[in-house]
């Protein structure tokens, strides 16, 4: 059913058996904190093209709450970068 919750647990091997999907090749959408799972191609593809607009929205979201400029973000992540690089 649509919007409905499911729960399923993972084997030892982290396997999960959705049987909607049983035989069929699907896609998994890596969005952070959970997988979107189809077995539409173009689906996928659209949701993984907005998954990072909406990731990016929320995470501004977040320092706008915590009272973070954008000039402190930038710096951090300036430093974040750099500290990678060397």
């Amino acid at each position: 059913m649509i919007g409905e919750i499911l729960l399923r647990k993972a084997d030892e091997k982290g396997r999960i058996l959705i049987s909607e999907f049983k035989e069929k090749e699907v896609y998994l959408v890596n969005l952070g904190s959970g997988y979107f799972v189809t077995d539409n191609k173009s689906i996928a593809e659209k949701v993984a093209k907005n998954a990072s607009k909406v990731f990016e929205e929320e995470f501004l979201k977040l320092v706008e709450e915590l009272g973070i400029s954008a000039e402190e973000v930038e710096k951090i992540l300036e430093k974040e970068i750099l500290k990678g690089a060397l």
